[in-house]
């Protein structure tokens, strides 16, 4: 069960995204907690934003006071409502919401069902409740869900979509929606510290990234666009600028990625280096050789060369974990150069030279071991964003604020839905 949380402060915005779900015949009210239900037994936004706002003290310091998650079982679970209402509540109260007032969503629109449930980070006193560490808690406590209710974990998710993603191919038409559902599966499992890195992990899928410049008003912009490849890497169809493809890959959001890995991935290193390390000083005679043994450690390694066939960039890839590092990144001794000498001469391997590297008899600390756990794998949506593509009807998509137009269209549509709110109020 995956679990996607956000922070928003338009309580109209996540509230009415759900009451429209319902209205449409998608979703349904499983569960509300402290919340008024009229005498027909039912409930409305007008009356269920007018509960939560009436909790929200005037002067409220907290910006974003209102939390939005989705709870999303494997696909091939079939759970009851009461299953579903019963999971609602034990995450809650594990979260530290158990005493807010919220509401449950489930959602019918797709074929894997989901819940949704909106609720207030601060109390009536204006006390924001605990989010330290929100997204680590929330996926110790899914995984505890899991055991409890005998779900098919969340792990097997991500496996199962790595396995059912496709290279894309041209020849079969919707390019679009092809790169969108590689993106999707790479953004949401890996991470990557620079644009190269996560080329090389694209390069898996027959696409590539490119950074592109623009200026419009004497303002200089930065953007990305997605290019379908053959198996060389080159280029065999036009550059898709990330605003047509969608919400999450545009400069701003993988650039937001790529700063939150660099952290991520600090404590995973030694352990990477080690197992490269371990290879290395078997002395693989080849590069073919090199990858094999790579493999048996769980890595690969994406090698690139100039016409000249010198090594000028070797990144390593540990697929299970999610992680992806240029050489360079895990020290000069592991740079491409290195490489390039050694396989230019592979009778004087450097590896071997424990003044450089350190004994490999050395036994590494229990914390450098690479689990997945160490890896937060699921980013918060912005799941208003969703509610802006509905009042936009469909005539954009969201990229996380990556291109200029998107972001002011945005912003405006965030101004007329909060003016909407407040004459609503009065």
């Amino acid at each position: 069960m995956i679990a996607k949380i956000s922070a928003t402060e338009n309580l109209g915005g996540a509230i009415g995204y759900n009451f429209k779900k319902v209205e449409k015949g998608e979703a349904s009210i499983l569960l509300a907690q402290g919340l008024f239900q009229n005498k027909e037994g039912t409930y409305t936004m007008a009356e269920v934003f007018a509960d939560m706002q009436a909790v929200i003290p005037e002067k409220c310091r907290t910006k974003k006071m209102v939390f939005h998650c989705s709870l999303n079982p494997h696909p091939d679970e079939k759970l009851s409502n009461e299953t579903l209402t019963q999971i609602a509540k034990e995450y809650m109260k594990a979260l530290g919401y158990g005493m807010q007032p919220y509401i449950v969503f489930k959602h019918n629109d797709i074929a894997r069902e989901h819940i949704h449930i909106v609720s207030l980070r601060v109390d009536s006193r204006g006390q924001k409740i605990n989010d330290r560490f929100e997204k680590r808690r929330s996926k110790q406590i899914t995984d505890a869900l899991e055991r409890k209710f005998g779900l098919i974990p969340s792990s097997k998710v991500t496996d199962k979509a790595m396995e059912e993603t496709p290279k894309i191919d041209i020849t079969r038409g919707n390019i679009k929606e092809q790169v969108a559902s590689a993106l999707r599966t790479v953004l949401k499992h890996y991470r990557f510290c620079s644009l190269g890195e996560l080329n090389a992990i694209l390069s898996a899928y027959n696409l590539a990234v490119e950074e592109v410049k623009t200026e419009f008003r004497g303002k200089k912009y930065d953007g990305l666009v997605y290019v379908p490849t053959n198996d060389k890497g080159g280029k065999i169809s036009t550059p898709i600028h990330a605003s047509d493809i969608g919400r999450g890959v545009g400069y701003t959001a993988v650039q937001n990625r790529m700063q939150k890995s660099k952290q991520a991935i600090k404590p995973l290193i030694p352990a990477i280096r080690h197992r490269i390390l371990e290879v290395m000083c078997s002395s693989p005679q080849t590069e073919k050789a090199l990858q094999q043994r790579l493999e048996e450690q769980g890595l690969r390694a994406v090698i690139r060369k100039n016409e000249s066939g010198r090594i000028y960039g070797i990144t390593f890839i540990d697929d299970k974990v999610g992680v992806v590092l240029n050489g360079s990144r895990l020290g000069k001794g592991y740079a491409a150069n290195v490489f390039n000498g050694y396989f230019s001469n592979p009778t004087h391997n450097p590896f071997l030279d424990e003044t450089l590297y350190g004994s490999l008899s050395a036994r590494l600390d229990q914390s450098t071991t690479v689990h997945p756990s160490q890896l937060n794998t699921e980013e918060s949506d912005n799941l208003v964003d969703e509610l802006i593509e509905d009042m936009a009807d469909g005539s954009f998509l969201s990229t996380g604020n990556d291109d200029w137009k998107e972001a002011a269209w945005q912003r405006k549509l965030r101004k007329l839905s909060k003016v909407n709110i407040r004459r609503r109020k009065h």
